[in-house]
């Protein structure tokens, strides 16, 4: 009994759904679309915007991270880091840019040559497990950055301008 090729010969006509080679998006998956958007499931464009304050307190410490629109450069920001684990702390600041989900970090000063290539998550920041050498002199000697969570307070770059570190100076300078 030879029946591999027949159920294709049988005459009736193929009900899946035919690729566009136009690349036009379908009334269905548009409307999935927004109901991804409107969940929350897919980020709209203007969400995706990374400005803002993010933080968290713990047991241990707090976790503090502002990020504002660099006013000299489009798309860039510019960042403010404060970390701390009981008598340990990490504290840097410099510019930063989105690159898809990736948020590129760039330490200036204290740290200067120190680069974190962090996970954005539009809700929050998640730190590396693993970072550069270079990234050490952000640290007390215990200290580390190292698989860190941001979670994001608020959009608000006013206020993420505003925050303040454990010794009350501008964290977003």
């Amino acid at each position: 009994m030879l029946l591999i090729g027949l159920p294709a010969c049988d005459g009736v006509p193929d009900s899946r759904p035919k690729e566009r080679a136009s690349g036009e998006i379908s009334v269905a998956a548009a409307e999935l679309d927004a109901l991804a958007r409107e969940s929350g499931a897919l980020p709209e464009r203007e969400r995706s915007d990374p400005a803002g304050r993010y933080g968290r307190r713990h047991e241990s410490g707090s976790d503090s991270l502002c990020l504002v629109p660099d006013e000299e450069r489009v798309e860039r920001y510019r960042f403010g880091i404060e970390s701390r684990m009981g008598e340990e702390q990490c504290q840097g600041m410099g510019s930063a840019s989105l690159s898809r989900d990736k948020l590129l970090l760039r330490f200036e000063g204290h740290g200067d040559g120190c680069l974190i290539v962090a996970r954005y998550e539009g809700d929050g920041i998640v730190m590396p497990g693993a970072q550069d050498v270079r990234c050490a002199a952000l640290c007390s000697s215990r200290g580390s950055l190292a698989g860190v969570r941001f979670p994001r307070l608020d959009r608000d770059a006013a206020a993420a301008k505003s925050m303040r570190d454990s010794a009350e100076r501008s964290l977003c300078r």
